[in-house]
Formats: structure tokens, sequence, C-alpha cells
């Protein structure tokens, strides 16, 4: 389809005097479908965590005058909400992205010419996301920012906020951000004046604080010698990660090897491809590596830390472990160490999300009574449950949801990558002085509890498509519901659009069959994808593969995908 250039949106754009360099190459080199997704199609929104979007020229793209726009449109929420507190500050940080550092150079500036105080951290250098959502709890701001897309592609990049607590910001206050956003319409010609008395960096001793309460996680802290003896390939996948996960195991005592192409800043990720601890391109070199040193763990974190992923070593060959097969292992590990040491608190509550595996949640209760408190996707949800807890009489133990992501200690209200990676070591040195794998350990967990097979079915899209292709195929299953799939019946659907279990509506669809497996159906709220989410329930593993993989097949069929 050819686009019309006679668009008053892109005329206003191409004709645009103080249009950068960069921007304005992108706009005459780009072709026409790239004018309709910049011009034509939908602007970028809030999803799951924040905005995301492919970097270029135009409102349906990320740039400079996106960040300007929703700094514009926060600074004014704070100013209405905080108007005596505004010298208590935000933190801005950014991660290795292209145009990452600038942003948060931009966000900084605009916000100080509306009378907020910002936090950058020292030469602006970038920093794992659960670091500046420590450091604004730690800080007592008003709250945070970060540029980075997390873990998405690196064509992306976004912006994630942050409440005082360190927790993302809930729907109905990024719902007031968005329709001043909508308001703005003057982005292109709109100037700022800086006042750098009002721009501080962020003091070591939040740093060293935030380093600490990693090390606090241990539970062996005196076993350094000891712990020489396991031997970690790590991958940053050039990211944020490099600056704080392989100095802080290091200094535990355990055996760190980086992976070299993975620990340098890179904005276009090529030795990486997918940043994505998910996806098989980032473990490609962490793989040899951990074949040519012989090592007994494998462990990366997404390029702004927030996520963890991990390889072990089990009988000769490394197994990646998902986030559903990571979560239990950590809880039952942390829970049990609580245990023997007599240190559980009252009431202990653990946070997971509805399409998340229900092992984690039946370990925590059902072996050590923990309190189940389930959420909708993005651990923003958490994070707002997590602050009812004087009001519910319940105290944080953990937090986890299937895509990689993990809450150790609360005081970063953000999944953290980094804890997961100080706690799993441990885990995995522990059972190996037993002669022992994470994989036996997650094996005896199924003798527990029954065996569990999960599996996560990504249908990507391009990001105009969301409203042609993934709306009809969710609107298609709730207006023909299934009865039955793979000689199971459905016996239970449950349908969160309108919300569910005191959360609000999401675009979520859970199947629940007869023999306890389940599927879940939802729209990814920062790509455009379709997640489906498979948890098969049988005697071995593979029994339930067998039967994840007929419901799948049959899937397919029934959605015409």
């Amino acid at each position: 389809m050819v686009f019309d250039k006679n668009n008053k949106v892109y005329g206003e754009w191409i004709n645009n005097q103080k249009l950068d360099d960069e921007l304005k190459s992108l706009l005459v080199n780009a072709t026409d479908d790239e004018l309709h997704a910049a011009f034509e199609g939908i602007e970028l929104e809030f999803g799951t965590a924040g905005i995301r979007g492919i970097l270029g020229a135009g409102p349906g793209r990320f740039n400079v005058y996106t960040v300007k726009k929703v700094t514009i449109a926060f600074a004014e929420l704070l100013k209405q909400n905080y108007p005596n507190r505004l010298n208590d500050g935000i933190v801005v940080g950014h991660d290795n992205r292209h145009n990452s550092k600038q942003f948060a150079k931009v966000v900084a500036e605009v916000l100080s010419s509306f009378g907020i105080k910002a936090y950058l951290f020292k030469e602006n250098e970038m920093m794992p996301t659960p670091v500046v959502s420590y450091a604004t709890k730690f800080l007592n701001c008003i709250g945070g920012i970060v540029i980075t897309a997390s873990h998405n592609p690196s064509e992306y990049n976004g912006y994630k906020i942050y409440d005082p607590y360190g927790c993302q910001l809930q729907d109905e206050q990024t719902a007031v951000i968005a329709k001043r956003m909508d308001e703005i319409s003057d982005i292109l010609s709109w100037d700022y004046e800086v006042n750098n008395s009002l721009i501080e960096v962020v003091n070591e001793e939040v740093i060293n604080s935030y380093v600490d309460m990693i090390k606090n996680l241990e539970f062996y802290k005196n076993e350094q010698n000891s712990k020489k003896d396991l031997k970690i390939i790590f991958s940053a996948v050039n990211g944020t990660g490099t600056k704080f996960t392989p100095k802080i195991l290091r200094e535990s005592g355990y055996d760190v090897i980086e992976v070299e192409e993975h620990a340098f800043e890179d904005e276009t990720f090529k030795n990486v491809v997918n940043p994505n601890p998910e996806f098989d391109p980032a473990w490609k070199i962490p793989l040899e590596y951990g074949v040519k040193h012989d090592a007994d763990i494998i462990i990366m974190n997404d390029p702004d830390a927030d996520r963890f992923g991990m390889a072990i070593k089990h009988n000769g060959e490394f197994i990646r472990l998902d986030g559903n097969q990571t979560g239990p292992i950590l809880i039952d590990w942390k829970l049990s160490n609580l245990k023997r040491l007599n240190s559980f608190p009252k009431n202990p509550a653990l946070y997971s999300s509805f399409v998340t595996s229900d092992l984690g949640d039946r370990i925590a209760n059902e072996k050590y009574g923990v309190n189940i408190v389930k959420t909708l996707t993005g651990f923003k949800w958490m994070g707002r449950e997590i602050a009812k807890e004087v009001d519910n009489g319940l105290n944080f133990v953990f937090a986890y949801e299937e895509s990689y992501g993990y809450v150790i200690d609360d005081s970063a209200r953000d999944k953290d990558g980094i804890q997961a990676s100080i706690l799993i070591a441990e885990a995995a040195w522990f059972y190996k002085k037993q002669n022992k794998t994470l994989v036996d350990y997650l094996e005896d967990l199924f003798k527990e509890m029954g065996a569990y097979y999960t599996f996560t079915l990504n249908l990507n899209f391009k990001p105009e498509e969301k409203k042609l292709k993934i709306e009809p195929l969710m609107k298609s299953l709730r207006s023909t519901p299934l009865t039955d799939i793979a000689d199971l019946k459905v016996v239970n659907i449950e349908d969160y659009i309108d919300g569910m279990y005191n959360m609000p509506g999401q675009d979520l669809l859970k199947f629940y069959l007869e023999d306890k497996s389940w599927f879940a159906v939802r729209p990814s709220g920062t790509e455009p994808k379709l997640k489906i989410y498979f948890i098969g329930v049988g005697e071995t593993v593979e029994a339930a593969k067998v039967k994840v993989d007929k419901i799948i097949e049959e899937l397919k069929i029934k959605m015409n995908i």
C-alpha cells in the first residue's frame, strides 16, 4: 500500500526545522510500510511494563519526542500529586540501547524544567532496572524512570515509570499520563529551560546498600572457600547486569567466567541477536562457553537485568530451565532455609501471576503453609498487592511470574535478575556438594507434587497488526467457547476481561481441563504478540509433554493459526 505523503502529521515532521539529522534521515529513507506504521498506525501506549516501541520517526515510533511527551505528562501528574515533595526527586536510569543515555538526560532536563529534582547515576552510566527501583525507595523519592525496552530486540526502546515504593505505576495513573500525552499537539516545537541545580548524582551509598541486600540473600555466607568449586558462566547479553552480577558472585566465592562477547555495551546485540533469555539465539555463545570450560551452571540476565535465565549441566549436557521450573526451585530453596533457621515471618505470602504454573504455589502452600496471592501479569500488580500487606496482615516471602521474573527481597519492587542469580548459585552449590544438580532438585519436587510440563507459544505480529489479527483471535475464542480438547473436557473457563479475584480487567482467557492441566491465552502487554501458556500435569514429565503437544496441535487447528 502506497503511503500518502500529504498526510498532515507526516508533513509536520518532515518539514520540521528542528528535527535532528538521524530522524530526518529515517523519514527520507523509510518505506511505505514503515511510514504507514509511523503515521497511520496506533500511537505508542502503555502496556504491561510501561511504553515500548520500535525506534524511529513519527508518533507510532519511539523517539526523543515520545520521551518528552511522557515526561511532560508525568511531571504534571507529580506536581499535582506531590506539590510539596518535588525536591524529593525522581531517580532516572537507562539500559544499553540505542539513544538510551541521551533519552535519560532529556528526561532529567525536562523534569528539572518543571521544578522537579532528578537523580542521574554517576556519569549517567547504564544501570539495571532493579537498582533504579531500589534507589527510588531507598532515597524516599516520589518516583523513578528507566529508559529501557527490557528483553525486546535491538530496534526497540521504552520508558518505565515507578511510584515512591519502586513499583511500576498502576493503570489508573498511566491512564492520566496517556490522556495528557494525547492532548500535547505541539511536541515538535515544544522547548524547555534546564535547571541544572535540580539534577544530582545518585550517591554511591545507594549502590553499596543494594549490593549488601543482594549478598544478604545468601543462607551460607561463610562458605566462600567451598563455593569456589561451583563454576559459573555468566552472560549479560551486552546489558546492565555486567556491572553487578559477576562481581557479586565472585565476591561470594564462586568461580565466574564471563562471556566476553556479551560483556560490553552493544546497542546492536550483534553477538546476541535476540537478548531475551527465553529464546535460543542469546544462548548460542554461552552454551559454547559452558562446554569449553566444563561449567556447572550458566546464568543469564537480560539487558536491563530484571530477568534471569539458567542452564544446568546434568548428565553431561546443559539443560535450560524456564521460569515455571526455576521459580519452584527458588521458592523451595528460600522457604526450606527459612524453616531451617526458624526465620519464617508471621502470615507469609507468595505472589504469582494468573498465567504462572501453580507448582510454585502448591510448594509454598502445601509444604510451608504460605498464603498465595494471585495477580494479573506484570510486577506492577504484585507490587500493588505487596503494598497492602499491612492492611491484610501478610508478610512477603516471594514473588514471581513465568516470564523469568523473580523478587526474593521486596526492597526492590520490580523483578530482579541479580537477586535470582545469587540465590540460584547458592542452591546449585549446595546440591553439587551432594552430587546432585538443580535438575535433580526439580525432579525431587516433581516426585512430591506431581510432574509438570510447561510451554509458552508466542505468535508474533507486526505492531500495526494488533487490531487486525490479535483482537479477532481473542474474540473468536470468546464467541465460540471450547468444550473439549485433546480428548479432555474443558471443565471451567475464566474470562478476566471484566476483572476477577479483586483484579481489574485484562484481556485474558484461562481454560481448565479435567486432569488439572490448563492453558491461558492473552495478548502481550509489551510486544505485538499473542501468548499462549500451557501447563500439563502427568505422572511423568514425558507424559505431560505428550498431552501438551496434543493440546497445541488441536488448538492451532481450532484457532486457524
